[in-house]
This record gives structure tokens, sequence and C-alpha cells, in this order.
């Protein structure tokens, strides 16, 4: 088995992590903030994978060099302060089903990314691959969308307090307009992470123009790069929620539960990326990684709705999404 298949065999663990994640996020944030919610989830995350790195890799965690770090700690405020905290907010005003297609458009920015950044040749198979995936995203997703004939609720009056009261603004009246626009917002921070995470752990600087100078050319260890990665985001996150941390803390104990094991879901699945880009390029990645849409999907379809019946979308989009990732890795082995 080559580097580059195992790598993409490894990826496909990650959409499982992150899909689960997203779907125990939901059930946590109907009753915690977005900004709190997110760092919770990373704080446990983080506790989760610095506990397993300082274990196997004392040495590489308490040696890595200042360059390095700040390399890292970029790659961990795209990641988390702005990445996941616009997912989690794009899924408190959308939900997961109305958010994903959206999010799904991460693979795209990645391949373009890759391309252009890092020079990876994007075959036939991976380009053929990449726009299956993401199309039998859309498709499932929207057939559900469209199948549960979800409108949603006109956005009741605010009463004015007085002559001076602000009236509403655009995204106050239009709460889904502002859950698109960070699904859209998470959607180029995600694209973005695999190139980063690929530069970090590779050390494939290279001589891209601007990031290059200021890249470590060492590679780094894939639990290493989560441990420093998470850990920037949570304290990052941690000063921009501090005013609705105290009030979370007060929200009902199983949403807080529920959001602490969607945060360890994701953040084992940010390792599990960062260990199949030390092994295949962003272009092979990318695509598989699309399958978190649909892994979220499924879950929610059985777990969030209780939704048992299979549509024909449903099972349109599974085969797109199963023959891209198929594409992909024959594609990755060739």
């Amino acid at each position: 088995m080559s580097t580059q298949l195992s790598g993409a065999l490894i990826a496909l663990l990650v959409p499982v992590c992150f899909g689960s994640g997203m779907v125990l996020a939901r059930v946590g944030l109907v009753h915690v903030p977005s900004g709190a919610g997110n760092f919770f989830s990373l704080v446990v995350g983080w506790a989760l994978v610095a506990s397993v790195t300082a274990i196997l890799y004392p040495e590489a965690l308490f040696g890595i060099s200042l360059g390095a770090f700040g390399w890292l700690a970029m790659i961990g405020i795209v990641n988390f302060p702005i990445g996941r905290f616009m997912n989690f907010a794009s899924i408190r005003h959308l939900g997961v089903l109305k958010a994903n297609p959206i999010l799904a458009m991460a693979p795209i920015v990645s391949a373009f990314e890759g391309a252009v950044f890092l020079g990876e040749r994007i075959s036939w198979a991976i380009g053929a691959g990449t726009v299956l995936a993401v199309s039998g995203v859309i498709i499932v997703v929207y057939g559900e969308v469209t199948a549960r004939g979800g409108r949603s609720a006109p956005v009741p009056a605010v009463a004015v307090a007085g002559r001076g009261a602000k009236p509403p603004g655009l995204l106050e009246r239009r709460p889904r307009l502002l859950g698109y626009l960070a699904a859209a917002c998470a959607a180029v921070a995600y694209g973005t992470v695999p190139l980063l995470g690929r530069i970090a752990v590779t050390g494939e600087a290279g001589n891209i123009p601007l990031i290059g100078r200021f890249a470590s050319d060492a590679p780094t260890l894939p639990l290493v790069s989560a441990t420093y990665t998470m850990l920037i985001g949570f304290i990052v996150m941690g000063l921009f929620a501090s005013p609705s941390i105290p009030g979370a803390l007060r929200a009902p104990r199983r949403s807080l539960l529920f959001v602490a094991l969607g945060g360890l879901a994701m953040s084992t699945g940010v390792s599990l990326l960062y260990l199949a880009l030390s092994r295949a390029p962003v272009v092979v990645v990318s695509p598989v990684f699309a399958l978190n849409a649909f892994v979220a999907l499924v879950l929610a379809h059985f777990f969030l709705q209780r939704l048992e019946r299979i549509t024909p979308p449903l099972v349109v989009g599974t085969f797109f999404v199963v023959a891209g990732v198929i594409a992909v890795i024959l594609g990755a082995n060739a």
C-alpha cells in the first residue's frame, strides 16, 4: 500500500468524527451560545489530544521551535476561532441539514489552493471524484430540505423601548442570512486548513510568496500540530467568548455534555486530518473530507429528526458520494 493511499484511507475516518461531532454539538447548541460552545468543545478536545501527545511524544511536544509555534498558531486561528465558530453559528441558525450544502464547498477551496500554492497535480480521477462527492452531498441535503418543506418562521416584531431605540439590523431580522454567511466563512476556513496543515506536517513551505518566508521548513508531528493549533484556538476563542461563558455554564448539563462530546469527536477528527495530510496531498484528502456533510446528514436523519424513510435524492446522492470517494482513492493509488 502506498503512503498516499494510506493517507486517503485515514482521511475516511475524518468525516465520521466531524459528522458525528456536528450532530452532537447541534443538540447542545440549543441552550448554549455558539461562541461559548466552541470554547468548551475546544477545551475538552484539547485536553484529550494534549494528554495523548504528552504520553507518546513528550520531546516533540515540548521541543517545538518558535517559528513552528507561530505557524501552528496561525493554523489554529483559521481553524477554530474562525472555522469552527462559524460552523457552530451556522448550525445554530440553520441546523445541520441547511448548513451542510454550503460547508460541502470546502473541498473545492482546498483543491484550488493546493494546486495554486503547492503545485499539486489534480488528475482527472481526483478532479472527477471531487465534483462527484460534493455534488452528491448537495443532492442529498437539498432533497432532504425540499422534502421537509422547511420555511423559517417569520421573525417576530421587536418592541420599541423608546424613541432612541435602534431598529433591528438586517442580520437580526434575517437570522437565516446570518447562518448562510457563517456557513460560507466556515467553508473557506475549513478549505484553507488542509493547505496550512499540509505545510505544517511536511515542511513544504516551498517558494510560496509571503507564506514561505514565515513557515517552518521542519515537519511537525500530526498530534503535536493538533495540540498546538487547538491550544491557540481555545485561548483566542476564550477571549472573544468570555462575556457569554458565565451564562453558558448555567445551561442544562445535558447541553454542555453534548457540546463536550461533539468537541471530543471533532478534535479526534483534527488529529486524523493532520495524520492523513502527512501522508497524502491536499487534493487527495480534501474530497474525502466532503463525506463529513454526508455523515452528519445520515446521523441527523436518524437521531435528530427521527426520520427513517429513504428518498430518491438520498439514494442518488449516496451513489455520487461513494463514487467520488472511490475515484479519489483510485486516483491516489495511480
